[in-house]
């Protein structure tokens, strides 16, 4: 296990959309900016979010709306900035997806660090707890294998790291017989998906399932977990003591059992348990060296932990 490396926090500020229960959910670009950089101060590494419509809150794939984001967070965070791989539609057009990366990269500034791919498609119908039954009955996010190795193709050539999204112990021996075919390169994050109980199409949070996607990749090899539409904070627990990392915010649920609380304040209950549980948190910075990504010494920096580790090359 890999417990004596800092912790990567991965803060997940609006992926659902939960503005109705707490309004601190951000859309417009100034708002997921300013969303980054109280998790940045927090202590978190890696900020994930979707472009959303300003007013409505809809996911959108324009490109402007992606490169103000990435230029406000290159101007005031070394954040390791990792968004969404383009909100899916029907068609799953490939180059809609990868519109604002191809954007992005002419930059060598606001040029993107990471992306998160799907290694397969599941159905995404919610549950009505109280109804006892499925709010609909035919949605399906579509990721077929041809489309993930187009997708591979562009980011190879593009030189994006790209994370392993599992949402079963399927996909995880999907991705790595993609890494055997020579399309994904092997050094990756494994991000595990576990989902709360509005939409069973994952594992449930519990100990025995993460220890099942852990013992299905390499070895030592890193990994991170979070949980759709549901609490990871138990989650987090395990993680840190296990020696992954740990992806969270209000992009995940909406955590008003703290009040109103905005990502900074989620990520800062991490980063307090990380301490509690005897593990430091890792810095941008840090969290480039574990991960083999390339250092980015132009970008601004935040207080680099006390603690002394060592990273196995």
């Amino acid at each position: 296990m890999n417990s004596e490396l800092p912790l990567i926090v991965q803060c997940r500020c609006n992926d659902a959309d939960y503005r109705k229960e707490n309004p601190e959910v951000p859309y417009s670009p100034q708002e997921i900016i300013r969303e980054a950089v109280r998790a940045w101060e927090a202590g978190a590494s890696v900020f994930h979010w979707h472009a959303r419509d300003p007013v409505s809150g809809k996911w959108r794939n324009d490109v402007e709306l992606y490169l103000e984001v990435i230029q406000g967070i290159r101007e005031k965070t070394d954040l390791i900035i990792n968004p969404t791989l383009g909100y899916t539609n029907a068609e799953n057009n490939v180059q809609e997806r990868v519109g604002y990366i191809l954007a992005a990269n002419k930059d060598p500034l606001l040029r993107v660090d990471m992306v998160a791919l799907e290694f397969g498609s599941f159905n995404v119908d919610y549950w009505d707890s109280q109804a006892k039954e499925f709010i609909t009955y035919d949605k399906v996010y579509s990721n077929s294998r041809a489309h993930i190795r187009d997708l591979l193709k562009i980011l190879t050539e593009q030189g994006v790291f790209v994370a392993c999204t599992c949402w079963d112990i399927g996909q995880i021996r999907t991705a790595r017989y993609f890494q055997e075919m020579g399309l994904l390169s092997r050094n990756t994050l494994w991000d595990f998906i576990f989902t709360g109980d509005l939409m069973p199409s994952s594992p449930a949070p519990t100990l025995p399932a993460l220890q099942a996607m852990i013992d299905a990749i390499p070895p030592g090899e890193q990994w991170l977990a979070l949980c759709w539409h549901g609490d990871a904070m138990p989650l987090a627990a395990w993680v840190i003591t296990l020696g992954g990392h740990i992806g969270i915010g209000l992009g995940d649920w909406p955590y008003t059992r703290f009040g109103k609380p905005h990502n900074g304040e989620v990520i800062e209950k991490v980063v307090q348990m990380a301490h509690i549980l005897g593990r430091e948190v890792a810095t941008p910075a840090q969290a480039r060296e574990i991960l083999k990504m390339p250092p980015r010494p132009e970008l601004p920096t935040r207080k680099q932990s006390n603690s002394a580790y060592a990273i196995a090359q």
